[in-house]
């Protein structure tokens, strides 16, 4: 009644005069100067004190910083062009998408680089999931796999204090202060132990397993914002991965029990003299350093001419890395999830089999995969190779692998009378269930090929290339390309809906094609070696290698 009354009386007065309003609008800007004058003076102040107190955490949260902007730009950008901007064709939309990918992919590799570390371990990981990630990320994140930022010879030496309280030449007679090689977590020097042998010393970057707890946290804080705005970009998967096994990567003593593992997997494969495993020294191992005999080798990324030239033949060295791949992962359940070529080196022996012989680097990270994971694996890549659709898709549905939007997606294509998708996987006036349309995409995404290239039109059944062409055209890349940008929160769905494991064992399965495709080696190869202990895994057997 009161605020009736109050109300009445005021729409009574006259409008406040022009000088009024001035003055009241010249009142709010000095108070929002003086607000944010207090933010801004509070936030250098804070800055300032948290550079003095600990700088390592300084820089943490400037690196958070970082990634939160460009975080904030790239939603912007995204979700102007998904839900704002007007594309009069399809042609239109997908052109403008892929703009959007050349302008911040660039931006996403700059972004890793910077920060480092942790940062460039998201990226490794991302950059090896091609058919995935639009092949513009794919491209500039490449760079990740090359040399990273090396800690200075001060950090190393703090490190050595820290762990032995001795520096490294009271430990070795030699030690190079000049890396051979710096990776994301850790960088690599020459040393020789008393006594004259040649080893290889890993040393963790000094800062990172103080700071590797909150810079997770702060990653996954940041992604989750993105993703509670704008659900299509759900990377929760990455975010998981990270968190549950980066902190394993920084305990070298598991390195090392995972050396020793590895070796003996080799043994029983019958690959002891054909895969090379460094053997590691105990009791110059820590936490963050581990020492490890000295291994020559040139790596994977090597041109298929320079092994031509060594008298090693590419195919058979792509055969030999998936065969070593497939003794761990199938027939013993033991996965390296860092399988890239960085940590992959060949060498000429006339000694071993085929003349050559492959060193396995970085054991940093493994996986136990279950036995009924393995199973259903091994059953899905065994109905693509025999295009047995009913076989694939009892296979994903035992991976628990579904997408509600892949069914919406689809129902749309149908009305708008495009069935780009539609015409591709399911029969007439059907779209499937969120399990079958799941199932077909991770079967397309394990093949590299679209959804048309791996279904066919009667509805249901997956058909795999048999000829198993060497390498994926122009055409097919497109087509591809075209999928992914189509459908890449139906990928998205498929990847958040996997077992966490598979996560990692689809990173090995891109590497190993994406090491077939570098030497021109038909994807059959890598293939038959991971499809043939299917039966051994089956029957409980281990597979050996004829003598």
């Amino acid at each position: 009644c009161w605020a009736g009354s109050f109300q009445a009386v005021g729409s009574c007065l006259p409008p406040p005069s022009p000088p009024m309003a001035a003055r009241r609008s010249r009142a709010l800007l000095r108070a929002l100067g003086r607000g944010s004058g207090a933010v801004g003076g509070g936030y250098v102040l804070g800055s300032a004190a948290l550079y003095a107190y600990d700088r390592d955490d300084f820089d943490a949260c400037l690196r958070l910083q970082r990634m939160a902007w460009l975080a904030s730009r790239m939603l912007a950008s995204y979700s102007w062009h998904m839900h704002v901007a007007a594309h009069p064709t399809e042609v239109a939309r997908e052109e403008s998408l892929r703009l959007c990918h050349e302008r911040h992919a660039p931006q996403v590799r700059d972004l890793c680089f910077r920060n480092g570390g942790v940062y460039i371990k998201l990226g490794q990981l991302l950059g090896l999931m091609d058919h995935v990630i639009p092949f513009e990320y794919i491209e500039a994140l490449s760079g990740c796999f090359d040399s990273c930022p090396p800690s200075s010879t001060r950090d190393v030496d703090a490190v050595f204090a820290e762990e032995f309280g001795k520096s490294p030449l009271e430990l070795f007679e030699s030690f190079e202060d000049r890396p051979l090689a710096s990776a994301s977590l850790a960088q690599v020097h020459r040393a020789t132990l008393p006594g004259g042998r040649q080893v290889a010393v890993k040393v963790q970057h000094r800062p990172l397993l103080k700071t590797v707890r909150s810079e997770i946290a702060g990653i996954e804080l940041v992604l989750s914002l993105v993703r509670s705005l704008e659900p299509a970009f759900g990377f929760q998967w990455l975010v998981e991965e990270v968190k549950e096994n980066l902190p394993k990567e920084l305990d070298f003593r598991l390195e090392a029990q995972n050396c020793a593992r590895c070796r003996t997997i080799m043994e029983r494969a019958g690959l002891a003299n054909a895969v090379v495993v460094p053997d590691t020294y105990s009791s110059f191992t820590t936490q963050r350093v581990l020492v490890m005999d000295f291994e020559e080798g040139q790596s994977l990324a090597a041109t298929a001419r320079d092994m031509c030239a060594e008298g090693v033949r590419p195919h058979a060295v792509v055969k030999r890395f998936s065969e070593a791949y497939a003794a761990m992962t199938f027939s013993e359940g033991f996965l390296h999830c860092d399988p890239h070529p960085g940590n992959v080196l060949w060498r000429r022996r006339k000694d071993a089999p085929g003349g050559f012989q492959l060193v396995l680097l970085d054991h940093g990270l493994y996986r136990e995969l279950p036995r009924e994971l393995r199973l259903s694996y091994c059953r899905l890549w065994r109905g693509i190779a025999l295009a047995d659709g009913e076989a694939v898709l009892q296979a994903t549905r035992e991976l628990g692998v579904r997408s509600e939007w892949l069914v919406q997606k689809l129902n749309e294509e149908g009305r708008d009378g495009l069935g780009r998708l539609a015409s591709a996987s399911a029969p007439a006036g059907s779209v499937g269930d969120p399990e079958t349309n799941a199932g077909k995409m991770l079967a397309a995404m394990l093949v590299a090929k679209s959804f048309r290239a791996v279904a066919d039109g009667d509805g249901g059944f997956l058909r795999f290339d048999k000829d198993f062409r060497g390498k994926n055209t122009a055409d097919d890349r497109a087509e591809v390309a075209r999928y992914i940008s189509g459908y890449f929160r139906g990928i998205l769905e498929v990847l958040d809906s996997l077992p966490r494991p598979m996560i990692l064992v689809l990173k090995a399965n891109d590497c190993l094609r994406a090491t077939a495709s570098r030497f021109d080696v038909p994807p059959s190869v890598p293939l038959v070696a991971c499809f043939s202990p299917f039966l051994f895994v089956q029957h409980g057997r281990r597979r050996r290698r004829p003598p």
